[in-house]
């Protein structure tokens, strides 16, 4: 029984230290992510910046989850699905931040964008607006880089 006893206090333990650990915290400081996330939506949204230079915006093992395409995890991958993208019109967007929240290590926004598409061909231009996650990982000098998305149309 006091084995028992022992391995329920361990128990007990380890998950009040994970829930303690995946609480937000204040030693981050909300505003200064939000500022930093808004500069990097800007890049993301910003058509002077190339594809190869908006890698600088995101970390090496990236997740980038678009809908009705696979899952791509290197930037070589997410250049080439950009790049490809853009055979096919170019688009005006603008991501927004509906919900933020800081973590140690990470920081988790909910997001939107509204935007055009214009077709290459000339045809008729599109509206749309999609929701989205973002994952941003604190890097060691506290900036912030993508690591992890996933967006769909909104309905």
């Amino acid at each position: 029984m006091k084995g028992k006893h022992s391995l329920w206090s361990i128990i007990v333990l380890l998950l009040f230290i994970q829930c303690k650990n995946s609480l937000e915290t204040s030693n981050y400081f909300k505003e200064q992510d939000q500022k930093s996330v808004q500069a990097i939506l800007k890049v993301l949204d910003d058509h002077s910046i190339s594809t190869i230079n908006k890698m600088d915006v995101w970390v090496d093992d990236l997740v980038h989850m678009a809908p009705n395409h696979a899952v791509i995890t290197n930037k070589s991958s997410l250049i080439e699905h950009i790049n490809s993208e853009k055979q096919y019109g170019n688009v005006d967007m603008k991501h927004e931040i509906v919900e933020m929240h800081s973590f140690e290590k990470i920081v988790v926004m909910r997001g939107k964008v509204t935007g055009t598409f214009y077709p290459v061909n000339g045809g008729v231009s599109n509206t749309f607006e999609t929701k989205n996650l973002f994952v941003f990982r604190r890097m060691k000098d506290n900036s912030l880089k993508i690591w992890k998305v996933i967006f769909n149309m909104t309905s």
